[in-house]
Formats: C-alpha cells, structure tokens, sequence
C-alpha cells in the first residue's frame, strides 16, 4: 500500500476505534512526515483527501482536527450555479491556505522555472491523461491564463517558418483582439452549425502561408460547436500534409458527453498545441492555464514566456496542484454537471418546442439559435446577441446569433423571440 493510503487508512481507524476523538488535535504535518519517512507533500495529500471525506477538518495557523458531528454531515445540496461557486471557492481557499504549510522558502522566494512547478505538472499529466490527453511533463508548460500562451504563440517563430494565423469565425473574441491588435498577417475561415469547408480548409492550408489554425475543439466559444470524428482525422490529416500547426482552444473540454476525444488524442506527427484553462470550472477571476507543446515549439516558447515573467504565480499553482490531487476539483465538477443536466432536463420541453425553421445548439448552459440574414430581430429583442461584429467575428458578420441561457428565464425569453419573429413576418 503507498503511504498516502497508508496515513489515511490508520487515521480512519483511530477515528473508529475513538482514539482520535472529536475535536482532537491530529499530529503535525511535519511530525506525520518524520513518522511516516515520507515527504510533507505526501503527508499534505492524505490530510486534505481526509478533509474532502469529511473525517477532519483544517484551522488556518493551527493544524488538523477530527471532524465534530460526523455522522450529522449531509453532502451540501448544490441546486444553481451560485452553489457550486461558493463551494468550489471554498475548496480552493483551503487549497490556498494548505499551500503555505511548510513551503515558505521557495513560495515567496524567486522559483525561476518558467515552465511552472513540478508538483502542478505532475498534476496536471495525471489529469490530461483522464481526458484523452497522453502527454510527458517536460512538454506540459504552466502560463498566466491562456492569453498569455496565445500571445506567446503569436509571436514566436514556428519550425514551418510561416506567418498567417488561420481563425475560424466566430471565435473568442480576445483571439481576433489579439491577431488585430499586433497587426498579424491572417486569414480567417467561416465555422457555422454546418461545420467547417474542409475544401476551403485545404485550398487555405495549400497556398497561403498559414503558420497555425486557431481552433475550439469542443463547445467552440461562441457557437457551442464540436468536431466529429472524421472531421478530427481530416483536419490533422491536412496539418501533416501542408505542414500547419492547430492550436487547440479546449477549455470547456471538460464537459463533453461520453468518450469524445480531443483532437490531441489524434495527433500522431506533434501538430497538436493544446491550451486549456480552469476559469469554466473554478472561477473566472483564476488566472491560470497550461499549454501542452510539441518537442519542436518547447525551447522557443520558453524563451519568450522568461521575457513576460519568471514564473506563473507559485502559490496558486501549488493550490491548484493541491486541488486536482486531492479529489477537490473531480468533486466539484460533477456537482457542476450535475446542476447544467438538472437545469436542461428542466427545461428539454422548452427547447424541444423551438421550431425546426430556426437552427440552434445547446451546450451544457445555454441554448444558441440562428437567425435570419440581416435579421432585424436584434434591434427589437433586449437579449445579448452573439457574436457581435466588434468581438466574436474579426470583421462584421452577415449572422445574428441568440444566446439564452438554461435558467428559469428561458421560457420567458423565447416566447419573446419568437413572438418577435411573429410580428416581423406580420410587418
């Protein structure tokens, strides 16, 4: 048995026999270490997969203690978004305090590893390898939120030597900002509810001097599209053949149904840079991604992340570790799954109701709908509209997009539109 089960399973058991009883202080992390010959970090995981079990509970400044009133503990009832925020905060601000037990002289001292903690990676190949992303740690690259590995990206010159990034449209807005901004060569290519022009994708891959093609794999932002199989193939496929890279945006990866891969799973000649952040299932305000990076792109890219900073925050990286290794954020997922499926089981009669006349997809939040060419329903309809031209397209776009989310408004708010449909055609 490994040792963190080891601590875990002799703490249970004294909890059991009432030698640790209710309010008991537990020893100290350091003591536990000394005890058990083992690393504070290895002590550090089994106390929080103790605490996410509900046997002890944490004293910022204090220590660990056995769990009062055990057996009146109910799993929190999580019924919206808010629910889950609270609880997932909560969590990572254990994490938080949790990482500053014993590692002051390298947290708040110059760390100067650019690719990001050892600890953070190691936690990271162990969870991209549960969602289909086979990877080594060395090519696991920890950034500032995934703006600064795009920008990075942007800027570094590729093995293929070209010079046009590729953006399918619509796309996240901050990428087209970005692409502008610096005034970089690119070209863009449309991605609608009837998927991409492969056609148009090899005569672009062909003859234009394409460096990489910017792409959201899964739940594309803002549309909610998802590659099928024999588009992933095809798209690697024509990457190999004309020697582009894809960058893959997959940052709601973490919702797909069933065993969809990424296109990274796919890759076998390293054309594949994966980005991913956790902003979706933590909180918006995280500023932390990663970015997995073919052997060829490792050295370049590091070059140009030393410039922008010496390294990524080391304290929230050591939580973030600390959050995926003790089961924190596994938990907290599936309690957000479970509130966008009850939220969609809710209201499935609502979006079944939604005419055939009006095509649309639903991601786990929120239904998008097209309208019309050149629909007028915009200026008489008070909903967000997406994309709009100054963001999700690079330059004005021809099509309005609806985006409503699966809430208790729904109802309310499709009647809306669709009565003003209704008094359009009246018109």
């Amino acid at each position: 048995m490994a040792i963190y089960h080891t601590i875990i399973s002799d703490i249970k058991k004294q909890i059991q026999a009432g030698d640790l009883k209710k309010g008991d202080k537990l020893p100290s992390i350091r003591q536990l270490s000394q005890y058990y010959h083992c690393s504070k970090d290895t002590v550090q995981k089994a106390l929080l997969e103790l605490s996410y079990q509900n046997d002890i509970y944490a004293i910022p400044k204090s220590g660990y203690y056995v769990l009062e009133n055990k057996a009146e503990h109910i799993e929190p009832v999580i019924v919206s978004i808010s629910d889950y925020n609270n609880i997932a905060y909560d969590d990572f601000l254990l994490c938080m305090n949790e990482s500053l037990v014993g590692r002051e002289l390298y947290l708040f001292n110059q760390y100067d590893h650019p690719e990001g903690l050892l600890e953070l990676r190691q936690s990271l190949k162990n969870y991209l390898a549960n969602t289909g992303v086979y990877t080594n740690i060395p090519n696991i690259i920890v950034t500032s939120g995934t703006q600064q590995a795009l920008y990075i990206l942007s800027q570094m010159t590729f093995p293929n030597y070209k010079k046009t990034i590729l953006l399918e449209q619509p796309t996240y807005h901050r990428m087209n900002t970005l692409v502008k901004s610096q005034g970089l060569a690119y070209q863009t290519i449309d991605r609608g509810f009837e998927g991409l022009d492969f056609g148009e994708l090899e005569n672009l891959f062909k003859e234009r001097d394409i460096k990489f093609f910017y792409t959201i794999s899964r739940y594309s932002n803002p549309l909610g599209l998802s590659y099928h199989l024999k588009e992933q193939k095809m798209l690697l496929d024509l990457a190999e053949k004309y020697d582009v890279y894809i960058i893959e945006d997959d940052y709601m990866g973490d919702f797909t149904k069933g065993k969809e891969a990424p296109l990274h799973y796919y890759d076998t000649h390293e054309r594949i840079i994966y980005l991913k952040s956790f902003s979706t299932t933590l909180f918006s305000a995280l500023r932390l991604g990663m970015i997995v990076l073919p052997n060829k792109l490792k050295s370049e890219f590091l070059a140009y992340k030393k410039l922008l900073d010496y390294d990524t925050n080391l304290i929230i990286q050591k939580a973030m570790s600390l959050y995926l290794d003790n089961g924190m954020f596994d938990k907290n997922l599936r309690y957000l799954k479970k509130v966008f499926q009850k939220n969609q089981a809710i209201y499935q009669d609502v979006i079944d109701a939604i005419p055939s006349t009006i095509p649309y997809q639903l991601t786990p939040k929120q239904v998008i709908l097209q309208l019309p060419k050149n629909s007028l329903i915009q200026r008489r309809f008070y909903l967000k509209s997406i994309p709009s031209p100054s963001e999700s397209y690079i330059n004005s776009g021809e099509v309005t997009y609806i985006k409503l989310d699966i809430d208790e408004q729904l109802p309310k708010h499709l009647n809306q539109l669709l009565d003003n449909r209704a008094n359009k055609k009246s018109d």
